[in-house]
């Protein structure tokens, strides 16, 4: 957990933290003002945290959504409402950091969502537009369907949904990421499953241009869909602060590809696989007129969603795309050059913590610089919150001389201790990590917190900093 704090004096107030020395057994009324300490982020209690250290920065990671509560996610994306949102299964679901709460805005009886983008202008322009494979899952069907649908303010759902386009898909790789342009049309991929040369009207292979009403832009290279051909099975797409587009791609066998997007360009399968020629079509592999537009870089471990990371939160991935690993585990980071038009490093993370975050599915950016992690997708899937840690004293888990109930409370907490002569300091922080006025009263062992009345329902914290380390318990606030 990370906190920057901010001491200040003035006429009015003075911040002071809450605490006591020892344990006396008589009762003690206290009141503090409220002192103010922001969180970069929040960790969400319940399962030991994760940490992770790169060359200055420690990163912390803690499951915020458990395997209970979501099923096959495979998008997800920072919400203009400050939310987080994901595809899963025949749901869109928005989850609040704040309050803990996932909220459904729509379920189709059939299908599995992939893919997902809002407007650029959203919500004035309420529009979402989302990929569903047809079957259950995604290797179960070989149809995808491209949907639009309304959002309606009253009922805070998606409503009206229109069949952009129907494409067909070979297998698993059904592709399905989408993206926006900087001209407001719609960029999907589509996966090649098979070796299956192009034709005009084939969407497979490709990433396709769409508008937004389903029609095909004027301005694309050809007079369908087609945008850029022959990609083998792109798994995420993302815009580069320039406006150009790169794509993850998955090669053959272990030619795994990330491609900077030109409008027209042929990128090589199923003649080329990576910088290797297949043979399928030697005839093309050794013609001297045969052309196909080279990857900024090759590598070994298959790619997921990707994302350019812009922020200055965690220094060793300022201005550097990262992706998600499937079959094996981790994150691979690539250094793009200034001009956005070469990759001129890359890392790969992996091992140790990272055997428990299998198949990383997708990952999503928060403005504080902070990022959601989609992992283990296929079986007892999670989303994680990845974020700087700059304290390491924080314990993954509640002190096990401490104790607090009830959770959810309403009016007061009740926190039972061990005696001690040592110093203890108790905070109640709010989700953005900003300390809380209130009273509290101690009997021998027993503390009672009495919960402010203008709190809001919703996700809170308590700090207990003992012997210079702290313990963290939520407690939920149900009125």
């Amino acid at each position: 957990m990370f906190f920057v704090k901010y001491s200040h004096t003035n006429k009015t107030q003075k911040q002071r933290n809450i605490s006591f020395i020892g344990l006396k057994n008589k009762p003690i009324i206290m009141y503090r003002h409220i002192g103010l300490s922001l969180l970069l982020s929040f960790p969400f209690i319940g399962q030991a945290q994760l940490t992770y250290t790169l060359d200055s920065t420690t990163l912390s990671i803690d499951v915020v959504i458990d395997k209970d509560r979501v099923d096959i996610p495979w998008e997800i994306l920072w919400g203009p409402d400050d939310k987080l949102w994901m595809t899963d299964g025949p749901r869109v679901l928005t989850w609040d950091p704040n309050t803990d709460v996932i909220d459904t805005l729509l379920e189709r009886p059939y299908g599995n969502g992939l893919g997902m983008t809002l407007h650029p202008n959203f919500p004035i322009t309420p529009l979402l537009f989302v990929v569903f494979d047809t079957g259950h899952y995604y290797a179960n069907s070989a149809q995808c369907e491209l949907m639009r649908f309304e959002f309606d303010p009253i009922q805070q759902r998606f409503i009206n949904d229109t069949t952009l386009l129907t494409y067909f898909h070979g297998g698993e790789h059904s592709g399905g990421r989408l993206v926006f342009d900087t001209t407001g049309n719609l960029l999907l991929t589509t996966a090649d499953y098979w070796p299956v040369l192009d034709s005009l009207g084939f969407n497979q292979g490709k990433i396709l241009r769409i508008a937004i009403d389903g029609s095909v832009p004027s301005d694309n290279p050809t007079a369908d869909y087609t945008w850029t051909r022959d990609h083998r099975n792109p798994q995420g797409m993302c815009i580069l602060p320039n406006g150009s587009i790169v794509v993850s791609e998955h090669g053959q066998s272990a030619n795994n590809e990330i491609n900077l997007l030109v409008p027209g360009e042929n990128y090589g399968w199923p003649v080329w696989d990576g910088t290797t020629c297949t043979e399928l079509y030697l005839d093309s592999c050794t013609s001297p007129t045969y052309e196909n537009h080279l990857a900024l870089t090759t590598f070994d471990e298959p790619p997921s969603g990707i994302e350019f990371y812009s922020h200055a939160t965690i220094p060793e991935f300022t201005n550097k795309l990262l992706t998600g690993i499937l079959w094996y585990t981790g994150m691979k980071i690539f250094e793009v050059n200034s001009s956005y038009d070469a990759i001129t490093s890359q890392s790969y993370h992996s091992g140790g913590l990272w055997a428990e975050m299998s198949r990383i599915r997708d990952i999503a950016i928060r403005p504080d610089g902070s990022f959601y992690l989609i992992t283990n997708d296929r079986e007892e899937s999670r989303i994680r919150h990845v974020y700087k840690q700059a304290i390491s004293n924080i314990n993954e888990s509640p002190n096990q001389n401490w104790k607090i109930w009830p959770n959810p409370a309403k009016d007061i907490v009740h926190l039972s201790t061990a005696k001690t002569n040592t110093e203890l300091e108790i905070t109640l922080l709010d989700i953005h990590g900003r300390s809380i006025a209130f009273d509290y009263s101690q009997y021998n062992e027993e503390t009672l917190l009495n919960l402010p009345s203008f709190l809001p329902n919703g996700l809170y914290f308590i700090r207990l900093t003992q012997n210079g380390r702290s313990y963290i318990e939520k407690v939920m606030v149900s009125r």
